[in-house]
Formats: structure tokens, C-alpha cells, sequence
């Protein structure tokens, strides 16, 4: 045991050696005379031998102060028995007496002393020690001390200061954590204290804690501190690696994890014990659900290295997707062996200067996400015991190779996106090869090559839109509405403003305000709105602003006003928001309902399906032999997506219809389906991120199904699409037939009516000859 006095704080002008602190044993003399009175055992016989020695020492030598240590060194040596179990070694215990709040230590163990002696890590413990963080720790434990001590209010959790120290015989960092206890700690303020609010404290445990409200409240030159503090210093070296390996894992771009390797490298050395050891990291990746090695993913691999020299005609993919169907750890000269007989040519590590060899396969979820590689060259070695200490990391390090996997797939996927656009599973398969292909042909610093062209030859399409009904005059409706409401509660403010404080310029506004709700049932909406909205979002805020900011009695009046005209709540948008909601509840049902027939569709033959937003739904399906190569195509499968179409449309229908009573603005839908017998060939876009047609002649689908929403029955102003009704357009009788039986077979199961009209249609530009058939849903 050592008596000596060392200064921690190094800077007289700290936070410490501010306060008023004082060295006391009085208060642990009280603690042990309360103890020997409650004890009627053996255990009051040694605690009155323990009180009888302080009080003797206290009246030999007066109180402990830094100057008679020496003459306490017994005494304190007792309070180490009493405190610490008598079968640790003081030489291994890192215990330390300190003054109040620890400031100086004066009496510890010789392992405590040698710790803080070496003097690189004397060097490391006071750039720790000397940090801002570290001073606003131990002003927060010092307020958390005086919350607990004079307003009962539990201690918040305590962050351990820790610090590092190099060890000099493996040459790797050592941690440790240090925790001070301050129960012989006497604390007297020096001011009446201020009663505290106990929620606004508490919030620290949710939020981030404003500590200048206590500093304010409470500040510390207020309090004087007598007694002792006991300093415990653990070794939590494992648990910091860990930490570190997590901080690491957290990161969230490759970027960050390449400049970090070298710390992750470090770490496993740390945990390991063994800085001769190298690590290697793999990701497993998945392309089309076949395994693949990249070495832009893995971190100090040999395997590359090990494929080129040992494989010369087997592909690495085929090798990893082997390896996978029996993963198994793999080593090589550490004096255990098994492996799979396929694996070999591990045995012939020596070429690349290795003496030992580990592979070790990662698990996320019971899959194999990546391998772990640990290996040693010069003549060093691989023991068990720092393969055993390594499982300890092994979930962190499945995790982390787990998020590079998924960042891999991320990077697929934006690239496809970015030059392609969303893509359903179908033909994701085409944009991830032409993706890759892509990938591998990127070089740093040098223009981006061209990527292939997407196509699909020979597929049918199948065209189809639900659009609410009169949906642009609903909005101008509901803006009308609002605006007018709006101006109202406008003239309103200005009324109640001239009550109070009356000028020639509000009652020009008033009048304004009843020119443009005249304006507004005479006009058309789309010839005074800009005017209306222009009038209210500048004149009339200006005007306001003026006199909230300079007359506080008018504060609330105008405070009601803005209040109403918040989009989300007030009733100056109330008709929008109504016919919003009522928009939004037909397009969920309408889109809930299509990925249910999608996936349908999906399940008998893989198709194209994409959606358009409007004021409805539009969609395209494209199904054909290109979209899936591996399985077969028949006309049946057409046939059957064509009659899923015609079903899913009478039941649109007839969903829309039953939603009218819930919707705040009733709306109605109708149904239009494009009838194309011919297949057409489709090309990505990737100016427009969308599929197109090609060729002359399959432009003519296009643009005959964007002219056809608003087409018009031949000689008459009747529009072809109606609610309740379903609407096929078709250019060849023939392509009609198929339908017709669809027809009478959905009619035979009562869900469409019989009521179906054979129509013809207005020209529209560039287009003559359409036909339509308007049947009835039965709703």
C-alpha cells in the first residue's frame, strides 16, 4: 500500500480547485459508531475494535489533513479490509482513497499507484482527464450528488470516465473504467436552498439536460465538501473493444467503414490479446440469388489472392456458392484439423507467406452472411484461445458484413433507379445484370460509361383507368368554397380591428374583400384565383402583420384569424381537405385492390405492372416470353390476365360505389379498359425513367390510350366513360370477341348487367375508326 498525495486535476483552475473541499475522516467515524451500535455479534466486536482505533489515531494525530497521512497509514489501511474483500491481491486491485470529489489521491494500492505512475499513461490519463467532456462529467455527478443528498431525487445514470494505457509487453491498448464513490462525502451548503422543480430535473432522462438551469440555481462555490471518496479503477477492456466494434458497425456508408478498418483491425487484435494477428473481412453478396465475391467489399482478405494463385479455371462464384452448401470453419497449421476435402488448396497457405490460417463463417438470421478471416505470417501463430476470445465479436461482425450485403443491394438498387425507375420483380432480373455490368465498368475519376438498353420484345399490353368523375370542376368547387370562407372570416378581423383601433385603409380592404367574393361567383375560378390568392397572401398578411406587431390588443384577434387559415386544420381549407379525403380514401381502396389482382397476375405468369397516379388510377400490364425466359408462355395466360382485368374493373366499381356514404365529398369513379390484340415491343426510357413503345407502329397504342379519357360517343356531347359503367375501346372487331364472352360469362354470374351498348366514337387527332362496348356493373 502506498501514502503519497497526487494531484488528478493538474490545472489548479479546474472545476475542483474551485470548491471548497477539506479531508475528513469524521464522517466515516459516524458511519462506524452507527454500525458497532446495530451489531450484537461478532461483527460489533471488530467494528468497536475499528471505531477505537479512529478515534484514537483522530485524537493522537487531530484530523486528517495531507500533511499527517503518514501518521494514518493503519488506520487507513483498515478502511482498504473493510472495504475490499481480504483475498484480492493489492497488487492486481486498483483501489485508491482520494479527497472529496476525488481531486487528490493520497492512500492506495501498489497496483493503483504503478497504473498512475507509468508515465505513458500519465500522459494518456490527463489528456482524458483535462477534455471538456470529461470537466462537464464531473460537474453533472456533483449535481447529480446534490439533487440525491438535499432533494431526495434519484441520481440520473452516471457515464464512467475511462482511460487507455498502452501494455507494454503486447504493445496494445488497455482499458479501464473509473468510478468514484462519494457516500463519505459530507456536503454543507453555504446558502438556503431554492426550492427545485422535480419534472423539469427529470427530463434528462429523455432529453438532453440544460445544466446552466442548476448552475444558476446551485452553484457549487455555494457548498463545501468534507470527508473522503473512494476510487475504484477497473480493467473493462473487452467491453470497451466491443464498444468500439459497434460504434464502427453503426457507421452507415462503406466510405466510413473503409476509414475505420483500421480501428475495427486494431479492436480484434485488442480482444485477441495478440497484436501479430491479421483479420480479413467478406461479404457474401447476392446477384439473382446467386452468391458473389467482391473485392471492393472485403477488408484485408487473402482470398483473392488465394482464388488467382489456386483456382485458375474455377470461377469464384461457383466456388462460394460450393462453399455455402456446407459452411464450415477452415484452418490451416494451428493444430486442428478438419475441413472440407474440396478446400485443399488451404493447405498450400505457405506460398503467400502465411504460417497459420483460419476461415470462419459468420452467421445472420442462420444464414452464412460472410467470412471471417484470421491468419499470421513470420513465424507467428493462431492459438485457440484467441479464436475462442473472437466469438465474442463474431454477432457484431455478422452485422456489420449484413449491412455492407444490404448497402450492396442498395447500390444495385439506386443505380437502377437512378437510370431505370422502380421496378416490380419481374424484370428486376434484367436491370440487375445491366446494373452490374454497369458497376464493373466504373472507373474513380473517369466519365461514366453508357449503359445497355432495357427491352422486351413481342409483349401484349393491357391498358386500363379508373378516374374520378368531374374531379377538376370538385376542386374548383371546393377552392371557391374555401375562399370565400376565408374572405369571411377576413372581413370579420377587420371589423373587430376598426373597433378598436379604426383607419381609412381597413375599410379599403373590407371592400376589396367583398369585390372578389363578388368576383367569385361571377368569374371563373381559373380567371381570379391567382388575383384572390395574391391579394390574401400579400396585401392582406402585410396589413395584418403590421398590427400584431404593433398593437398587442390586436394580437389575439389576429392570432384567431391565422389559427383558421392553417392548411391542416382551420376552416379555410376545410372543402379542400374534404375533397382530398374523399380522393384519397377512392385511390387506397383502387390501389389496395390492384396490388391484390397483381398479385394474382404475378402468381400465374410474371408480367410488367405499373401504376400512374392521377386524379384516379391508370396502370399498364405488359406480359410476354422476354419478360420471363425461364418459364414458357402461352396465349392462356393472356387470356386469363385479360379476364382478371375485366373482373377487377367491375369490382373497382363497385367498391367506389359503396365508399360514397363514407367520403365528406361524394365522388364517383369510372372504368375504361384499352383493348390491343397485337403484341408491341417496349424499350426503358432512361431520360423519362418509364417503359415506351418502339417502332412506328406501336407508337399508335400509345397514343391512342392517352387520347381516349375524355373521348366523346359519335354526333353527341355524351361521354364514353361513366360511373358505374365499364368502357372497352377497341380498334378491330376482332380483338372485341374474346371480350364479349368474358362478358356474357361475368353477366351469368350477376356481376355486370345486362345492358351492354355497342357505340362508336368521336375522331380524335390522328386517330378515326375507334369502337367502344359500355356495360353496366351491378352494384
Amino acid at each position: 500500500m502506498f501514502t503519497q498525495v497526487l494531484d488528478l486535476s493538474e490545472n489548479k483552475k479546474d472545476l475542483l480547485g474551485k470548491l471548497d473541499i477539506q479531508l475528513s475522516i469524521d464522517g466515516f467515524i459516524e458511519h462506524l459508531r452507527k454500525l458497532a451500535g446495530a451489531e450484537d455479534n461478532a461483527k460489533h466486536e471488530m467494528l468497536e475494535f475499528l471505531l477505537h482505533k479512529f478515534v484514537e489515531a483522530r485524537a493522537v494525530y487531530g484530523p486528517l489533513t495531507e500533511e499527517n497521512l503518514n501518521d494514518y497509514s493503519r488506520v487507513l489501511f483498515y478502511v482498504y479490509n473493510l472495504l475490499v474483500p481480504p483475498l484480492e491481491d493489492e497488487r492486481e486491485m486498483l483501489w485508491a482513497l482520494a479527497t472529496p470529489l476525488g481531486k487528490n489521491v493520497f492512500y492506495g494500492t501498489t497496483g493503483f499507484y504503478n497504473l498512475i505512475r507509468q508515465e505513458f499513461c500519465e500522459e494518456t490519463f490527463n489528456d482524458i482527464k483535462e477534455s471538456k467532456h470529461k470537466h462537464e462529467l464531473i460537474e453533472q455527478s456533483i449535481y447529480s450528488l446534490l439533487l440525491e443528498r438535499f432533494y431526495e431525487i434519484p441520481p440520473f445514470e452516471d457515464e464512467v470516465m475511462e482511460f487507455s494505457s498502452k501494455d507494454q509487453t503486447t504493445n496494445l491498448r488497455r482499458y479501464y473504467a473509473v468510478q468514484i464513490d462519494k457516500r463519505f462525502v459530507e456536503i454543507k451548503p453555504k446558502i438556503t436552498l431554492p426550492e427545485l422543480d422535480y419534472k423539469k430535473i427529470r427530463q434528462s432522462n429523455v432529453q438532453q439536460f440544460e445544466w446552466k438551469f442548476l448552475r444558476e440555481m446551485l452553484p457549487l462555490n455555494q457548498f463545501a465538501f468534507t470527508g473522503f471518496s473512494i476510487i475504484t479503477v477497473k480493467e473493462v477492456t473487452p467491453d470497451r473493444v466491443m464498444q468500439n466494434i459497434r460504434d464502427i458497425v453503426s457507421r452507415n456508408s462503406d466510405d466510413e467503414i473503409e476509414q475505420a478498418y483500421d480501428i475495427l483491425e486494431e479492436s480484434l487484435r485488442t480482444l485477441t490479446g495478440n497484436h501479430h494477428i491479421k483479420f480479413g473481412l467478406s461479404p457474401i453478396l447476392q446477384l439473382n440469388n446467386k452468391p458473389i465475391l467482391d473485392q471492393v467489399y472485403m477488408h484485408g482478405s487473402i482470398l483473392p489472392d488465394l482464388l488467382k494463385k489456386k483456382t485458375p479455371h474455377c470461377q469464384e462464384a461457383n466456388l462460394t456458392e460450393s462453399y455455402l452448401l456446407n459452411p464450415q470453419i477452415i484452418v490451416y497449421n494451428i493444430g486442428i484439423e478438419f475441413g472440407d476435402p474440396n478446400f485443399k488448396f488451404l493447405n498450400d497457405l505457405s506460398d503467400l507467406g502465411l504460417t497459420s490460417y483460419v476461415c470462419i463463417p459468420l452467421y445472420y438470421n442462420s444464414a452464412v452472411i460472410g467470412l471471417l478471416e484470421v491468419y499470421t505470417n513470420d513465424g507467428h501463430m493462431v492459438d485457440k484461445i484467441a479464436l475462442a476470445k473472437l466469438r465474442r465479436a463474431a454477432p457484431l461482425l455478422a452485422q456489420l458484413l449484413y449491412d455492407q450485403a444490404n448497402r450492396f443491394n442498395a447500390r444495385i438498387d439506386a443505380i437502377i433507379k437512378e437510370k431505370f425507375t422502380s421496378l416490380q420483380p419481374a424484370v428486376q432480373w434484367k436491370f440487375n445484370e445491366a446494373a452490374y455490368e454497369y458497376l464493373k465498368k466504373v472507373v474513380p475519376q473517369k466519365p461514366k460509361p453508357t449503359i445497355e438498353n432495357i427491352q422486351f420484345k413481342n409483349v401484349y399490353p393491357l391498358y386500363g383507368a379508373i378516374d374520378i368523375r368531374n374531379s377538376t370542376i370538385e376542386r374548383n368547387k371546393a377552392l371557391v368554397a374555401d375562399y370565400k370562407t376565408q374572405l369571411g372570416l377576413l372581413k370579420q378581423v377587420l371589423q373587430e380591428i376598426k373597433s378598436i383601433y379604426s383607419i381609412a385603409i381597413l375599410d379599403e380592404m373590407e371592400f376589396n374583400c367583398d369585390k372578389w367574393l363578388m368576383q367569385l361567383d361571377a368569374s371563373p375560378i381559373d380567371v381570379v384565383q391567382m388575383k384572390v390568392k395574391d391579394f390574401m397572401e400579400k396585401e392582406v398578411y402585410m396589413l395584418l402583420m403590421h398590427f400584431k406587431n404593433s398593437h398587442s390588443a390586436l394580437t389575439e384577434i389576429i392570432e384567431k384569424y391565422e389559427q383558421e387559415i392553417v392548411e391542416e386544420t382551420g376552416k379555410a381549407y376545410q372543402h379542400r381537405r374534404a375533397l382530398e379525403s374523399s380522393i384519397a380514401t377512392i385511390n387506397t381502396a383502387v390501389n389496395g385492390y390492384l396490388e391484390l389482382l397483381n398479385d394474382e397476375i404475378q402468381r400465374s405468369y410474371p408480367c410488367y405492372f405499373e401504376k400512374f397516379r392521377t386524379d384516379g388510377v391508370e396502370y399498364d400490364i405488359y406480359i410476354g416470353q422476354s419478360i420471363a425466359p425461364e418459364k414458357p408462355f402461352d396465349v392462356l395466360y393472356l387470356k386469363n390476365v385479360r379476364l382478371w382485368q375485366l373482373t377487377s374493373m367491375a369490382s373497382i366499381a363497385k367498391i367506389t360505389h359503396t365508399l360514397l356514404q363514407q367520403m365528406e365529398t361524394p365522388l364517383e369513379t369510372t372504368q375504361l379498359i384499352f383493348i390491343n390484340g397485337n403484341d408491341i415491343d417496349i424499350s426503358f426510357r432512361v431520360d423519362e425513367r418509364r417503359f415506351d413503345v418502339e417502332g412506328a407502329y406501336n407508337i399508335r397504342y400509345h397514343i391512342i390510350k392517352k387520347r381516349i379519357d375524355k373521348v366523346h360517343l359519335k354526333d353527341s356531347y355524351e361521354r364514353l366513360t361513366q360511373p358505374g359503367k365499364i368502357a372497352l375501346v377497341y380498334y378491330d372487331a376482332r380483338e372485341i370477341k374474346e371480350y364479349i364472352g368474358y362478358i356474357n360469362y361475368l353477366q351469368n354470374k350477376d356481376i355486370l348487367l345486362d345492358d351492354m351498348e355497342e357505340l362508336e366514337l368521336e375522331e380524335l387527332q390522328g386517330v378515326s375508326g375507334l369502337k367502344a362496348i359500355r356495360i353496366g356493373v351491378k352494384c
